[in-house]
């Protein structure tokens, strides 16, 4: 019998599919994350990270056509994320949104507490109406490294078939700034909305921060596909 050459997995699989499936690996990440909170964190990145290589893997950039380094890219991404703190990133949009806030006219707290491999960036607001204080950690998932990393990663290792391929120079460069251009203005939205009583946190944080935060990764497949 002769030998059956490994073929990658995902070869046989539509775009839409491959987009299908990051959908139901990130919704069920975000769940896991709000049921469990911190206790659920690495399980809830773990699903992150899986669904969102998934769904890049649907644009023609970041697509690396091998199963060991599509399996080597999760791994790495997942650890980062969990183990890494990349604290200066996460400062320089809490000071950033803080500092927009201020010019709109709405005071915000920014508090700094000692945390595993850096710190812990906290930012809050009032809630207009309520006087609740709302607000939370920016992590690195809130600075959007949950979707840099991998797809970084993916253009590093992608082995494409088909000349001509897209830069991966251009590609990366644009996916930051997608990236920082998304979230910044998610956390921005996320805060201001409550505090001028737009639209109370729980609606504005979840479900309507997932949704912006997957139409970004939509424009990043988007514009990843036509380069």
């Amino acid at each position: 019998m002769s030998a059956v050459s490994p073929t990658y997995f995902l070869d046989e699989q539509s775009p839409s599919l491959r987009i299908l499936v990051g959908l139901v690996l990130i919704t069920g990440g975000g769940l896991i994350y709000s049921a469990f909170g911190d206790l659920g964190k690495p399980i809830a990145l773990f699903f992150l990270i899986v669904g969102i290589t998934f769904m890049l893997q649907a644009s023609r950039a970041f697509q690396v056509n091998s199963n060991s380094r599509f399996i080597a890219i999760i791994a790495a991404s997942v650890l980062l994320m969990i183990f890494v703190d990349f604290w200066p990133v996460q400062l320089v949009y809490a000071q950033a949104v803080r500092t927009v806030l201020q010019v709109l006219g709405i005071s915000s707290t920014q508090s700094y507490t000692p945390y595993v491999g850096g710190i812990q960036i906290l930012l809050f607001v009032q809630e207009a109406g309520s006087g609740r204080i709302i607000g939370g950690e920016i992590d690195n998932a809130c600075a959007g490294l949950i979707v840099v990393v991998p797809a970084l990663f993916l253009l590093w290792l992608a082995n494409r078939k088909d000349p001509p391929s897209p830069d991966p120079v251009i590609a990366g460069i644009l996916t930051i700034c997608l990236t920082i251009v998304g979230n910044f203005g998610r956390i921005l939205f996320e805060l201001w909305a409550p505090a001028v009583g737009l639209a109370p946190f729980e609606i504005v944080h979840y479900p309507l921060a997932y949704l912006l935060g997957i139409c970004g990764l939509g424009m990043i497949i988007w514009f990843g596909h036509r380069l």
